[in-house]
């Protein structure tokens, strides 16, 4: 299952749907409908997690999970990124650090770490292997159907 945070709707005074994430209150954003409030959510989200990474400061937990109604699901890139980042800060690794790990300029581990930058996947992945972790995925489960 795919990774996200969970949101709150809540309707203003002035008809519109206030988005209020839990765990993360710098996260808000609304829309002028319930659907649009729901699209705006995810950008929301990202913003915010960006903020946590500029700031150095560690991801919010609260709200965070694999399960749950109103949830922005994180694209898989994102996740993988996220979990790069808290890795390097968990082992205590710079930028610089793992650049040099990895064989390459500070600007490319920077590249990696932006939300919204098109990373390869084999990147995030050596760079978890230097850093003797790896990104845990698993294949959906199967679904039992009844016979008809």
């Amino acid at each position: 299952m795919a990774f996200g945070y969970r949101y709150k709707l809540e309707r203003q005074d002035n008809g519109w749907q206030l988005v209020r994430f839990p765990g993360i209150p710098e996260a808000l954003t609304e829309g002028e409908t319930e659907e649009e409030a729901r699209a705006n959510a995810l950008d929301c989200v990202i913003a915010a997690l960006e903020g946590y990474m500029k700031a150095g400061k560690p991801l919010p937990r609260e709200g965070a999970g694999h399960s749950g109604p109103d949830r922005a699901v994180l694209p898989s890139l994102v996740t993988a990124k996220l979990a790069v980042y808290e890795t390097m800060r968990e082992r205590a690794w710079s930028k610089v650090r793992l650049a040099q790990e990895l064989g390459m300029p500070e600007n490319s581990v920077r590249r990696l770490l932006d939300l919204r930058h098109s990373s390869h996947m084999w990147i995030i992945d050596e760079a978890l292997a230097k850093m003797n972790a790896e990104l845990p995925i698993d294949l959906p489960k199967k679904s039992r159907r009844k016979a008809a």
